[in-house]
């Protein structure tokens, strides 16, 4: 299944729902609300669990965003889907960056 994802193998509304929206607020809400909770915790620690668990969310998002938009490219459906599919990708992946760079570069 990684790997159908990523060639874009799966329908359009799997890839995007299931594992776009769903496993993206699954694994988005819990790190990044812990995130804000922490911002005035100085502690080493904390910072590199942290700096895994966005890492594991990257690559993780990486990996959906790559499946969604060539999942779209070949979707035969209403061509609609396919053009708000990527616009969805587009618009996420200038959010996370934003949100990774407030808190990176935030005194």
């Amino acid at each position: 299944m990684i790997t159908r994802l990523w060639r874009g193998e799966i329908t359009l509304w799997k890839t995007f729902w299931l594992f776009g929206v769903g496993g993206g607020l699954a694994l988005e809400l819990p790190i990044f609300s812990v995130m804000m909770a922490l911002t005035d915790v100085p502690d080493d620690t904390t910072a590199l669990v942290f700096l895994a668990a966005l890492s594991f969310l990257l690559v993780y998002l990486t990996w959906v965003f790559v499946g969604i938009w060539r999942a779209s490219s070949r979707y035969q459906g209403e061509k609609i889907w396919a053009v708000l599919a990527k616009i969805a990708v587009v618009a996420e992946t200038a959010k996370i960056v934003l949100l990774v760079g407030a808190v990176l570069f935030t005194d």
